[in-house]
């Protein structure tokens, strides 16, 4: 009973103490509630942590780091031949904490109910091929599709499965708070305020053996150093925090404390390729040349995150992926000085660069977000780099607005940002970067294609890959696609972008790690966070 106390001392002024777990796992977040929403439909920002963790369940949990799939609600699932019909058998002797039992018919009834109300459909299942769901009888759902899409794979997985015979009577999903939630998963809700959530373990879960805890409990703070702080005192096993230097700040302040920051995105220097001179392939794969990225990691995250592979594939998936024989592009300022000057952009007796018309190129900005001291910093020593081979920038900080509308309607000259698009195999971040439905004319709103690129090899290559579930054909369109990305430079990868999951590992064992990773160092309320809450065991 050596965590009630600790419980007690956590939410006493938030929570009853009345019956209270023998074993807590106790997650800070920096956060204040409003509403108890618990609408497992409702955005991540506005339902309370523990509804998509512990509360609802999805078919599985794809890991963004190297596609596994870990099976949940789902057993086994194939394509047919022509990729159309995927069929997923459904896990039986499954139970809602109501003890009404789970069937296919409420997976059906979910893709379906998303449907009904367009709005619930984040990641547009209806509109990229989805074109219906059947329960065939209890432990079969057949999913029909108008066209090949085998990606669509992880955003299906993903979807959080609800009971057919409670939200069939849910007309108006979208303000729906659901209070008090009947789910599938290892939890079940108890008590809410303001300031914190418990939920208790649920007697008659499907794993028998788990979870290993009694209780989940997430406590909010009003900031990170609040969050971070309660961590290192031992209030806290759990933080999902962005934490300005893990290892000295963190996890050198304590034996039981530590970090996992697995890379599942980069960072990105986009070229606006429809805005001269950044529409020329060799100028901006000279600019590439000039940048170091390595550099650039470290003065912007003093080590943490290194510089990024110039293909934008993940660390964890270049091994699986890359072609062979395909190398991150080489920091070397003289060799992209003399390529800028054979592409015609010669230097005047200063050392300036200019333009192909023989006239001074104009100091370029580099587009970041007001206060975003990481992109600030990036942007500043890429301008010293660039300097050396001629070229000015300046830094353009702009509000969320202006910074995110910048770089969607294409009126920027170079901007700094993170992936919009990654997945667990490379194909979502080329997809989403390069794919003609995601560009648009200029000063209209391009959803994440932000270099306003297209290649008729990369968009032929993305329809071989989706119309496909044979991993080689897979695996030679990736190659296809970045022999293109790093010849054509459309962006420059920057640095990793990882996750930030960190822990205070003196109460509980078995977090994911590096040797040991399960999930990829998800946010706190996400389906991958499900498995360390049922992993971790007491000490």
């Amino acid at each position: 009973m050596k965590t009630a106390l600790a419980l007690a001392v956590l939410v006493s002024a938030a929570l009853s103490t009345t019956a209270q777990a023998q074993t807590t796992f106790t997650v800070v977040r920096p956060t204040q509630w409003g509403a108890q929403n618990m609408n497992p439909f409702a955005p991540g920002d506005q339902r309370l942590g523990a509804t998509a963790s512990t509360i609802y369940e999805s078919l599985y949990f794809v890991n963004l780091l190297d596609g596994k799939v870990t099976d949940v609600l789902g057993t086994k699932y194939a394509w047919s031949k022509d990729n159309r019909t995927l069929t997923i058998t459904t896990r039986s002797g499954v139970k809602w904490t109501d003890g009404t039992a789970f069937t296919a018919k409420d997976a059906a009834f979910t893709f379906n109910y998303i449907k009904q109300y367009p709005a619930l459909d984040t990641t547009a299942l209806w509109k990229n091929g989805l074109s219906g769901a059947k329960a065939t009888n209890d432990t079969t759902l057949v999913l029909s599709f108008d066209r090949s899409n085998t990606p669509i794979f992880s955003d299906i997985a993903n979807v959080l499965i609800v009971p057919e015979h409670l939200w069939s009577k849910i007309s108006a999903p979208l303000t729906e708070q659901n209070a008090k939630p009947v789910g599938t998963g290892p939890f079940v809700f108890d008590q809410y305020s303001q300031q914190a959530v418990r939920v208790l373990k649920n007697p008659n879960y499907w794993m028998k053996d788990k979870p290993y805890v009694d209780a989940v409990v997430w406590v909010a703070t009003n900031s990170n150093d609040a969050a971070q702080l309660k961590l290192m005192k031992g209030e806290a096993d759990f933080g999902y925090i962005g934490l300005a230097d893990p290892i000295g700040g963190f996890q050198k302040k304590g034996s039981n404390n530590a970090f996992y920051w697995p890379v599942d995105n980069n960072n990105y220097l986009y070229f606006n390729t429809v805005k001269a001179p950044f529409n020329d392939a060799a100028f901006r794969r000279g600019l590439s040349q000039a940048v170091n990225t390595e550099d650039v990691a470290l003065k912007a995250y003093s080590g943490i995150a290194k510089g990024a592979h110039s293909s934008g594939v993940i660390p964890a998936q270049l091994k699986a992926w890359l072609p062979a024989g395909v190398n991150s592009l080489k920091f070397d300022p003289a060799a992209a000085d003399a390529a800028l000057t054979a592409a015609g952009y010669k230097k005047d007796a200063n050392g300036m660069r200019l333009g192909k018309d023989g006239k001074p190129l104009p100091a370029f900005k580099i587009l970041v977000g007001a206060g975003w001291t990481d992109f600030i910093t990036m942007a500043t020593t890429i301008g010293v780099n660039l300097k050396k081979v001629g070229i000015n920038t300046t830094v353009d900080q702009q509000q969320w607005s202006s910074y995110a509308g910048g770089l969607q309607s294409g009126t920027y000259d170079m901007g700094i940002s993170w992936g919009w698009g990654n997945g667990p195999t490379p194909y979502q971040l080329f997809y989403k970067s390069f794919d003609p439905s995601f560009s648009a004319a200029v000063g209209k709103t391009a959803p994440s294609n932000l270099s306003r690129y297209t290649n008729p090899v990369i968009t032929k290559a993305l329809e071989t890959y989706r119309g496909s579930s044979d991993a080689a054909v897979q695996k030679k369109a990736i190659g296809d696609i970045v022999k293109v990305v790093m010849q054509d430079m459309p962006f420059l990868p920057l640095t990793d972008r990882s996750e930030f999951a960190n822990f205070n590992t003196s109460k509980f064992t078995n977090f994911p790690s590096a040797q040991n990773p399960y999930n990829y160092g998800n946010p706190d309320d996400t389906t991958g966070a499900r498995l360390m809450y049922l992993n971790v065991k007491p000490k």
